[in-house]
């Protein structure tokens, strides 16, 4: 899965915190802060961050369940951010996130070199931002009144990395337990399954971007998957994801995306056959979006197709593909100033896949409607009331859930 050792998360948390603390410090003496981002800055050394805690109703559906077996609706989430400019084209930056207030780890870790001071071109490495997708670099301070994110974004799938179904009605069984899955082939343990993409930790690897007034265009190579970065290689293999966004217009964003890379572990390699390798079995994903706001009002939609490559079933001479495709679009109001409403639809849908005795999707679809009201009551403090309305008719054990929570969430 996506845990990393421990020994090594360790220090990087160890490095991440001297630097926050060297931002604190620094930040005694600040200048005057930023107000318009939220953060601190101080000369070559600045320090953000968020806390936030949500309660609300339980999820015996798993609907929200997140990659590193927490609750979204009752979490409470801890988030430092630190960047330092160590030299005038050199800057490090680094992010460590703690849920339920368990073991903190670093989500985020990467030198940023600017190779001109005057021109949109930087160069990072590390474990660097997501290069894919409208949702990928969301921080703190959100600007809609939700609680959750878009299901591409945090939905488990019963995919795994490190198991794999041995027939295809193995794959059908899973449906809707993403959450906790299990495959006669590789670790048999039951364990969290794949989402589409996993914003709850970056990639390690390389990444380049140019940005100019009305474009921008982003590429990385990387040792993980859009739904499974890694910390270490484990397969081999290496991921490519880009990104193009085109800004006609102050107010507008049309953007594209693209990823492909190996997702299978070293846990499955002996359950392949004779010249199947783990670099052949890709996850492959495009994606486009729109961002626009005029006026009180702000609209972003996103459609995501993602397509895992299988190794052969039992009985079959070929592997298999099963793809996934993702849908939603939300809308926001400031009815006053810091008083928000919003509404997100959004759907999962699968292709259908052949068993002995039927044909029928691999995955249980799933669709969401979700509002969201958002009050701001001070300064960097929000308060915000989510209710959404789930529906799975093909799987899981809940097959529909009406979920209510509250969260209160303070950033500087």
């Amino acid at each position: 899965m996506t845990e990393f050792p421990r020994h090594v998360d360790g220090a990087a948390v160890r490095a991440i915190t001297i630097l926050l603390l060297v931002a604190a410090v620094r930040q005694a003496s600040a200048q005057t802060p930023d107000v318009a981002s939220g953060r601190a800055e101080s000369g070559r050394v600045s320090v953000g961050g968020e806390v936030s805690a949500t309660y609300g109703s339980l999820d015996p559906g798993f609907f929200n369940y997140a990659t590193y077996a927490y609750d979204p609706l009752r979490n409470v989430r801890v988030v430092l951010d630190g960047s330092a400019r160590v030299a005038p084209h050199v800057e490090l930056l680094g992010e460590v996130r703690t849920d339920g207030l368990s073991e903190a780890r670093v989500s985020a870790l990467y030198v940023r070199v600017r190779p001109w001071l005057t021109r949109g071109v930087d160069v990072q490495a590390g474990r660097v931002p997501t290069a894919f997708g409208l949702y990928g670099r969301r921080s703190y301070g959100g600007d809609t009144p939700f609680v959750t994110r878009p299901l591409p974004y945090a939905y488990l799938l019963s995919l795994r990395p490190d198991a794999r179904p041995a027939t295809a009605d193995d794959l059908v069984e899973m449906r809707g337990r993403g959450w906790l899955s299990a495959f006669p082939r590789g670790v048999a343990a039951p364990d969290r399954g794949l989402p589409i993409v996993n914003t709850d930790t970056w990639d390690t690897g390389v990444q380049v971007r140019l940005a100019g007034q009305a474009a921008e265009w982003t590429a990385a190579i990387t040792r993980g998957t859009l739904g499974r970065p890694r910390l270490h290689d484990d397969n081999g293999g290496r991921s490519f994801s880009t990104r193009a966004v085109w800004r006609p217009h102050p107010g507008l964003a049309v953007g594209a995306s693209a990823a492909d890379g190996a997702y299978l572990s070293r846990a499955v390699r002996d359950t392949l056959r004779a010249g199947e390798t783990l670099e052949q079995f890709h996850q492959r994903a495009t994606g486009v979006d729109v961002d626009l706001s005029y006026g009180r009002w702000l609209l972003r939609s996103e459609v995501l197709w993602s397509r895992w490559d299988l190794p052969a079933f039992e009985g079959e001479a070929d592997g298999r593909s099963v793809s996934a495709t993702a849908t939603w679009a939300e809308a926001r109001v400031r009815l006053i100033p810091g008083l928000d409403v919003g509404l997100r639809a959004e759907r999962l849908g699968f292709d259908r896949i052949a068993t002995p005795s039927r044909e029928t999707p691999w995955e249980a679809a799933v669709s969401r409607l979700e509002g969201g009201l958002a009050f701001v009551p001070v300064r960097h403090v929000r308060v915000t009331v989510d209710v959404q309305r789930n529906r799975r008719p093909l799987g899981g054990r809940v097959r529909h859930d009406t979920l209510l929570a509250g969260q209160v969430a303070v950033w500087f």
